[in-house]
């Protein structure tokens, strides 16, 4: 063989090997391994990503935005096609926006996988910035961010919503369902030149937009309450405060204010107790605000009248060898229990509430809505605690009677106050009005929980009348409006610690109602360890005042008392704010009035009543016209109306 062949045999056996070497690679690569290429090249090339929805909006009870989605810029990037990864991270870092360090930005440059997030929902303003810059492997993709554009307004009704678009507190996250929408998907393909676009979104994989939610609150009202409220932590260094603004007509919440409070826009930068509402969240003994209760029940059963007289032992009552004294070291003998409330007498109240009993008394707690959730739709609402009877000390009805033992939200309390003020009925409190799509179509809108008769619309207008003296002439005065009659309650109370009450720590509190014969607001102020001082009429009192005269002129609640008495000093209104009836000589003619109506104008002319029945009035004892009797006691016979 010579050697030409030999040469040519040795070049087709080498040709034959590479051939079957290239024919096992692609056998390899087509066939064994081929789902592993396949796989491998769809990361290079193409990448699905989640796109968030625009989500609803949070309105209030007008229509202003509280919370919405604008439009933001999310910046990603390909760590494979950026070639000088330090430079780019140290532009990228310059970008108004983005706030991360280039070394933050040079370490996600070195992920091993063919995308990753540089920063989300930046301002549109960083597109552009970041076009600029022509940094191969990056792009931007446009998302939607949270925006509160009225900042720190609501915020711990409202809550916030996390990087992902995920409701984390508040409405946000109550109301998630409906307001974050349906996400949809969007591929990023690469080409062979290294250019990326998108395709799909649209049919199954398109974005759909969440709903709007419409809150109770209204703006201005919230306004009013959160500076009236942050004023009066801020003069008494107090640790923190609650307010809540509520038409006990149908239980809206028009205001709920906190205090500490953030700013959802970026409440990262505050600490997560600023973040709580503290009015469905924290629980607080009442203290005097309870008596409230106390003298419900007590007036219901017939253990007390306005008149009776009580023994308050001259400042103090043993119980289960305790001794119980008044605030500030007062010593009252015998008064009527009227002035127990007006003067926010312990020794007086707790008699009455002995008086009810315990099993009674529980009873009472329990109706007026202690003890379990209003059903507000908020997350983290407390129940409260109330513990049954069985595990009650020699000491707890005493206790309670004023207000200790027992854990209450201010909702709780506000919606107690809101039951006197609806004439004895009970009406849930709602923050939600109702849910609209894109079309302003209502797609949901809250239940309504039925009222619930807790006392006797007789009970409440007595109660009614006793709570608007505890503002005419007792503890509460600091409230008094000179255009309005204000009736509410005053608590101060001492905060329990380990080994028992603290001395020197306080919560004070007011709630009430006004216009007190027509409410159209209730209103409580709570203010945690104040410095300084610690009475609720000193404190809490005058934060009620200053959102009820405000609150009622945005409204445009006309005066309910005569204009000839305005200019008055205000502790001078309570002789001039009852109805006409007072002026006129002898026994008002009360026939066909309602409860209310009928016994503030007998306590206006100074008579003290005994109810029977309920409805309207059909008989009174003395009659219309008749000098007023010496013991100045009324009867009025109350009966329903046929209809």
């Amino acid at each position: 063989m010579t050697t030409s062949n030999k040469r040519m045999l040795q070049l087709f056996a080498g040709l034959t090997v590479w051939a079957l070497i290239v024919i096992a690679r692609l056998v390899q690569v087509q066939l064994v391994r081929h789902n592993y290429y396949m796989l491998r090249a769809q990361r290079q090339q193409e990448r699905t990503v989640t796109l968030a929805p625009v989500r609803g909006s949070i309105l209030d009870a007008r229509g202003r935005v509280l919370g919405e989605s604008v439009s933001a810029i999310s910046l990603y990037a390909d760590p494979q096609l950026v070639t000088d990864r330090h430079a780019a991270a140290k532009a990228l870092a310059a970008v108004p926006g983005i706030d991360l360090s280039a070394r933050e930005i040079e370490e996600k440059l070195h992920d091993d996988g063919g995308f990753v997030w540089i920063a989300r929902q930046l301002p549109m303003t960083a597109a552009a910035a970041v076009k600029q810059l022509k940094i191969a492997g990056v792009a931007t993709i446009e998302e939607h961010r949270r925006s509160y554009p009225r900042g720190t307004l609501a915020a711990n009704v409202i809550g916030y919503v996390g990087l992902d678009g995920e409701g984390l507190a508040g409405i946000e996250h109550s109301f998630d369902n409906y307001v974050k929408g349906h996400a949809g998907r969007v591929t990023i393909l690469r080409d062979a030149r290294a250019g990326t676009y998108l395709v799909g979104g649209d049919g199954p994989n398109r974005t759909i937009d969440g709903n709007d939610v419409v809150l109770t609150i209204d703006s201005v009202v919230q306004f009013i309450a959160e500076q009236a409220l942050a004023k009066a932590v801020e003069k008494y260094h107090a640790a923190a405060g609650s307010a809540l603004v509520m038409d006990p007509r149908d239980g809206s919440i028009l205001a709920m204010a906190s205090v500490p409070t953030f700013d959802p826009n970026r409440f990262g930068d505050f600490p997560s107790v600023a973040w709580r509402n503290r009015n469905v969240q924290d629980l607080y003994e009442p203290g005097s605000t309870f008596k409230i209760v106390t003298a419900s029940a007590g007036l219901e059963e017939g253990m007390v009248t306005p008149s009776q007289i009580i023994d308050c032992g001259n400042g103090s009552i043993e119980i289960a060898n305790v001794a119980i004294h008044e605030h500030g070291h007062n010593a009252y003998g015998m008064i009527p229990f009227e002035d127990v409330m007006v003067h926010s007498s312990n020794v007086g109240a707790i008699k009455v509430g002995l008086a009810v009993g315990p099993r009674r008394f529980y009873d009472y707690i329990r109706r007026f809505g202690f003890g379990e959730r209003t059903g507000v739709q908020l997350p983290g609402e407390a129940q409260g605690l109330v513990r049954r009877t069985e595990k009650w000390s020699m000491l707890s009805n005493a206790s309670m009677s004023i207000g200790q033992e027992i854990g209450v939200t201010p909702l709780q309390i506000a919606q107690a106050t809101a039951i006197v003020a609806n004439g004895g009925v009970r009406i849930a409190p709602r923050i939600v009005d109702r849910v609209v799509n894109a079309k302003g179509e209502t797609i949901y809108q809250p239940q309504r929980v039925p009222p619930v008769r807790v006392i006797s619309e007789k009970t409440a207008a007595v109660l009614n009348e006793i709570l608007k003296a505890v503002v005419a002439r007792g503890t509460g005065l600091p409230a008094a409006l000179p255009e309005h009659v204000v009736a509410g309650k005053t608590g101060t109370a001492q905060k329990a610690g380990r080994g028992g009450y603290s001395p020197d720590k306080f919560v004070a509190s007011f709630t009430g109602y006004v216009p007190a014969d027509r409410p159209r607001l209730v209103i409580l102020v709570v203010v945690d360890e104040p410095k300084g001082s610690q009475y609720g009429g000193t404190i809490a009192a005058p934060v009620f005042r200053e959102i009820a005269e405000a609150t009622l002129r945005y409204l445009g609640v006309p005066p309910s008392i005569p204009s000839r008495t305005l200019d008055l000093h205000p502790p001078m209104l309570a002789e001039f704010s009852q109805p006409p009836a007072q002026t006129q000589p002898g026994v008002p003619d009360l026939r066909g009035l309602d409860a209310r109506a009928a016994i503030s104008r007998a306590v206006a002319a100074g008579l003290q009543v005994r109810a029977v029945g309920s409805g309207v009035v059909q008989s009174q004892t003395p009659e219309p016209g008749q000098a007023l009797p010496t013991n100045r006691l009324m009867t009025l016979a109350f009966a329903e109306v046929a209809r």
